[in-house]
């Protein structure tokens, strides 16, 4: 049997322990907040695509609880990609551990490949609307769901290719969708564009993407001009996937929920709840990047100091509140 660790069960990680669950793999997950209710009622989880699910998860609080229950064959990283993460694992790697990172950002392996230089790393781009709405229940809103993955490196060993590709095979068994990469960097850049767009535009306004667009003349030029530099700093990375076609394709998206309705990015919803966002891993990596291959980016350096402004009152100010609320 297939022993993982899903380390971070919020919303996306819930699923993800489904999935697992589901194609016959032995769980045990890292809770936080919801320990006492999955420990009591396991993880339940509504789908539209998979309907009413629940599965009962081996519960424990850190990685240190959670190497009793290994070795693991695979660590799923499912919390948020904040610096210093990759360290809160390591009690539970063993020498066969392949690490997957289901996390948003750019740069976000190198953490990982420093501390875990023997171990396989799939980077992992999540496509899943997913919301825990109470303590071990998690809603899923669409048929939407797509688990981009590949290893890092591009070029990693036979070895790492078949863990990754063994992987992919459990989503499969599970009825659900795990493509593998030949270079997941193209993935990930693709997120990124839509990530370090409107995610940090809307967190910074409190407006939804479609508020924000209705603002001002102005706004969605803007946000087009943001995406822009992700293109730029992507083609001199070796990445020309975003194109202007692919910028008005994502762009369009948002303009056609003036008519259908805003959407609350992660970003806003995590402001609105007065929790910290993921600055260095959607923005920083990305301006530090720019940085290093001469690329100007004068929309994400300020979107970035905006952002870590943000977070310096979340995280410094006591009892800190949004002084605006956005209408539902």
């Amino acid at each position: 049997m297939v022993n993982t660790f899903i380390f971070g069960a919020g919303g996306v990680g819930c699923v993800y322990g489904w999935i697992l669950s589901k194609a016959g793999a032995r769980v045990t997950a890292a809770c936080r907040t919801n320990y006492e209710a999955v420990k009591r009622n396991g993880i339940r989880i509504r789908s539209t695509k998979w309907g009413k699910q629940q599965y009962n998860p081996i519960t424990v609080r850190t990685a240190a609880e959670a190497r009793s229950h290994g070795p693991f064959d695979y660590i799923l990283v499912c919390s948020k990609a904040f610096p210093g993460t990759a360290g809160l694992i390591k009690d539970a790697v063993s020498e066969n551990t392949a690490i997957v990172l289901a996390q948003n950002g750019i740069g976000i392996e190198d953490e990982y490949a420093k501390l875990y230089p023997d171990n396989t790393i799939v980077s992992g781009i999540v496509y899943l609307p997913v919301t825990q709405v109470e303590p071990g229940v998690a809603v899923h809103t669409t048929f939407l769901e797509q688990f981009e993955i590949g290893t890092f490196p591009a070029n990693a060993s036979a070895s790492a290719k078949a863990q990754c590709q063994r992987l992919s095979d459990l989503w499969k068994a599970a009825g659900a969708k795990a493509p593998v990469f030949d270079d997941v960097q193209v993935a990930r850049w693709n997120k990124l564009a839509l990530n370090a767009t409107l995610n940090p535009i809307t967190a910074l306004t409190l407006c939804d993407d479609a508020n924000f667009i209705r603002s001002s003349p102005g706004a969605l030029d803007m946000a087009k001009d943001v995406m822009r530099e992700v293109g730029r700093i992507a083609s001199a990375a070796g990445y020309p996937i975003i194109t202007e076609k692919v910028i008005e394709e994502h762009m369009q998206r948002h303009v056609d929920r003036l008519v259908t309705g805003g959407k609350e990015p992660s970003m806003l919803t995590d402001i609105r709840h007065n929790r910290p966002i993921e600055v260095e891993a959607i923005l920083g990596n990305a301006v530090r990047i720019a940085q290093g291959l001469k690329v100007e980016t004068p929309y994400l350096r300020l979107l970035y100091m905006l952002a870590k402004g943000r977070n310096y009152a979340v995280a410094q100010v006591d009892g800190w509140k949004p002084i605006a609320t956005v209408e539902e």
